[in-house]
């Protein structure tokens, strides 16, 4: 049994591997090979080009695919006018550096999202239909955590100064469950040799089971009867039992000629990736914890080369250019930008948009890409498994694994955890 994936981003990449190990004859097909999880070399020197640290991903796939995670501690640092926070590895420490910076619920904040994180991990991660929003409340109800399925900003405000809100969710987010504040918060790493080095682990074990890469974009996707049979690509037919596509709901519909609506929202993020000729100078309060994710209200930066051989100096950012250069100050070599114009032509994404769709309602929980789809479409025979199903975006594998896991169970009638 042929099983197309299109897509060759984790996500498709991890599908194709536990496709592959149930016995499918598997092909990947993308003209860019890792999707966003992409080391690119510029002047010699390694780059994260678009995704940058790995931390929403389950330990049993970097545990599989021998993923070289570096555990930088701190994690990450906020740093405000007043006060620098480090918010430590070990969560004793972690807890009694909050509660000096004056955030005296903060013990009781991150309990309620562990607890959360646990509910989900347990019950609503490793699934073949994904929850809806009812089911979730419920069970955070049962678990008396039912106030992190409360309004973002509402919740944050409870527990959290305001000025640290920014740091805890993304903008447009506020109103949408505190859900996703407890999805973002992890022990987020680096990895050694760059984002890239998370797709080539996966593809190194798919591979050796006899996985197929090919380097081309998919046309079309051949749908005949409501039945997806195939695809071209170029001039040439490529027939298949089952498609998986792990590309942007949008980009897959596209593709099937199924003409369906997703607003993909405005999108106007820009990452830098700067190269240093010296590591540059930085205020002395924050010397000490530039090996972490440094975090202020110009933006969010890492300098990777910290803790990781990148060939060079490299410092990659998200945020305002002007502010975070005037914090980090140095002889540029090279300055390397990517926005949503440019992520929507290297890396295939509609709009630019890094989830593939917004992360807030109605593309929450079982809404996430449509009510009634899950990881499937109306047309038979085609699935999807990338970041615009539940449960969503960032490097996670999760959405893939659980395309891949109902695939295996309705074409092969076996199932594994």
């Amino acid at each position: 049994m042929r099983a197309i994936i299109i897509g060759a981003g984790h996500n498709g990449l991890i599908a194709s591997y536990y496709l592959r190990k149930a016995g499918f004859d598997v092909l990947i097909f993308d003209n860019k090979f890792g999707g966003m999880t992409d080391t690119t070399s510029i002047k010699g020197v390694k780059v994260s080009r678009a995704s940058y640290v790995l931390g929403l991903m389950p330990k049993k796939f970097i545990d599989e695919f021998e993923i070289p995670v570096i555990e930088q501690d701190p994690i990450q640092t906020i740093w405000l006018e007043d006060r620098i926070i480090p918010f430590w590895r070990d969560r004793e420490k972690r807890i009694k550096e909050l509660i000096n910076a004056g955030e005296d619920k903060f013990p009781e904040f991150e309990e309620k999202i562990f607890k959360f994180k646990k509910l989900l991990e347990e019950k609503f991660t490793f699934v073949t239909t994904p929850p809806s929003e009812k089911e979730v409340i419920e069970e955070a109800k049962n678990a008396g955590i039912e106030d992190v399925m409360r309004p973002s900003k509402e919740f944050l405000s409870k527990y959290l100064s305001r000025d640290l809100h920014n740091f805890f969710i993304y903008p447009g987010m506020e109103d949408s469950p505190a859900y996703l504040v407890a999805y973002f918060y992890d022990d987020w790493s680096f990895v050694k040799g760059g984002m890239g080095t998370v797709a080539e682990k996966i593809f190194e074990k798919a591979n050796k089971l006899g996985v197929n890469f090919v380097s081309e974009k998919v046309n079309k996707i051949l749908v005949e009867h409501d039945k997806a049979v195939g695809v071209k690509v170029g001039d040439k037919v490529y027939k298949a039992d089952v498609i998986l596509s792990t590309a942007s709901p949008a980009e897959t519909m596209k593709l099937a000629e199924y003409n369906h609506k997703f607003t993909l929202g405005k999108n106007k993020w820009v990452k830098y990736n700067v190269i240093f000729k010296e590591f540059p100078k930085v205020d002395e309060r924050i010397k000490t914890f530039v090996n972490s994710i440094i975090d202020f209200e110009g933006g969010e930066v890492v300098i990777p080369s910290t803790v990781d051989d990148r060939g060079g100096i490299v410092m990659e950012f998200m945020g305002n250019y002007e502010e975070v250069i005037e914090k980090f100050k140095g002889e540029i070599v090279y300055v390397d930008k990517l926005n949503a114009r440019i992520a929507e032509e290297i890396y295939n994404l509609p709009s630019g948009n890094l989830n593939h769709l917004p992360m807030r309602e109605p593309y929450l929980f079982d809404g996430r890409p449509e009510k009634g789809w899950g990881y499937k479409t109306p047309i038979k025979d085609l699935y999807l498994g990338g970041a615009g199903t539940y449960p969503g975006g960032q490097v996670s594998g999760i959405p893939g694994y659980n395309s891949a896991r109902l695939i295996i169970k309705e074409k092969l009638g076996k199932d594994f955890a």
